[in-house]
Formats: structure tokens, C-alpha cells, sequence
């Protein structure tokens, strides 16, 4: 089925969440509830409950990480490289270079998550809400370790980040 470009008005504070909503509105099986109004917990907005990562998949986290564009993979590095510690959206952005600042953080997620629900598993960037508004990223500590090792597994491989990879053509956030 053809995707159907869709314009929405929505208030500047509340961009990145939004971003983050239809990340998880993508990974959801359809006709699931797209929110479940929880907020934080890597996207398990009212999709059921996606199993947690642990050691035991490490194929499924070295498959994932495999998949990843460019940008997402460099998101991952940041997050498994500090794990557990909270990094705020335009901190984040800065550190990769992204011109759409926060919003463009919350975007790259949407693959990702795709990703994570094929797996069954919840999206392994966790987020939390701030008092100012923002999104806070981070990786819990176990599961940075399990895609710290699952990074260097897909390099052993030989896999390098392809331009475009895991995005489909036209697809915008």
C-alpha cells in the first residue's frame, strides 16, 4: 500500500513529543491503540508488552544494529557509549549535528522502532520526559553492553552505515 503524505499543525513545545508518538505509531501492528498515554520506556505506548532486551538476543540486537541509517547508528553510538546516562534532545542533536535540533532526534526514531516491534522487543532508547517540556534519551546500562557488543559484532562483519539504509524512499518526518 502507498504512503499518504499527511500535514498536522502541532505546538512547537510538543514537536518532539510528537515525533517520538509517531515513532511508536509506525511500529504498531495496525490497528493498535497508537498511544497508550505513558510516557517514557522506549515507545511501549499501548502496543501490548514488547519483551525487554537481555543477553540472550544478541542476534536480534547485532540484526537491528545492522539496520540502522547513518544518523540512528550515530545515535546509538552516542547512547551506548554513556550508558544509562540522560542526554537532553538539543544535547543530543548537537552531538550529531542535526540541524532540526530536538526534533530531528525524535525523527530518527521512527526506524528504529519499526524495527524493535518486528522483534518484539521495546525500542532500546529509552526516553523520559522533562520539566521543560524536552525528552531526555538514554540507554539503560544492560542494554548497552548487549548493543555495545552487537556494534562491534556488525563491524567484525564488515557492516558499515549505508547512506539511506532502513529508510523507505519519499518517507519524511
Amino acid at each position: 500500500m502507498a504512503d499518504k503524505q499527511i500535514t498536522v499543525a502541532v505546538p512547537e513545545e510538543r514537536v518532539p513529543e510528537f515525533y517520538v508518538w509517531f515513532a511508536g505509531f509506525l511500529a504498531a501492528e495496525p490497528g493498535a491503540p497508537p498511544w497508550g498515554g505513558r510516557r517514557g520506556r522506549g515507545l511501549r505506548h499501548g502496543f501490548g508488552d514488547p519483551g525487554t532486551w537481555s543477553a540472550a538476543d544478541a542476534d536480534q540486537a547485532a540484526w537491528l544494529y545492522g539496520k540502522l541509517a547513518a544518523p540512528a547508528r550515530a545515535l546509538f553510538d552516542l547512547l551506548i557509549d554513556a550508558p544509562g546516562e540522560r542526554r537532553a534532545g538539543n544535547e543530543v542533536a548537537a552531538s550529531l549535528g542535526l540541524e532540526k535540533g530536538a526534533h530531528g532526534v525524535a525523527g530518527i526514531l521512527a526506524w528504529p522502532g519499526r524495527y524493535s516491534r518486528k522483534l518484539a522487543r521495546e525500542l532500546p532508547i529509552a526516553t523520559e520526559g522533562r520539566d521543560d517540556g524536552g525528552t531526555d534519551y538514554y540507554m539503560e546500562p544492560a542494554v548497552a553492553e548487549l548493543f555495545a557488543a552487537a556494534r562491534e559484532r556488525v563491524r567484525a562483519a564488515g557492516d558499515s552505515p549505508r547512506p539511506g539504509a532502513g529508510r523507505r524512499r519519499g518517507a519524511t518526518l
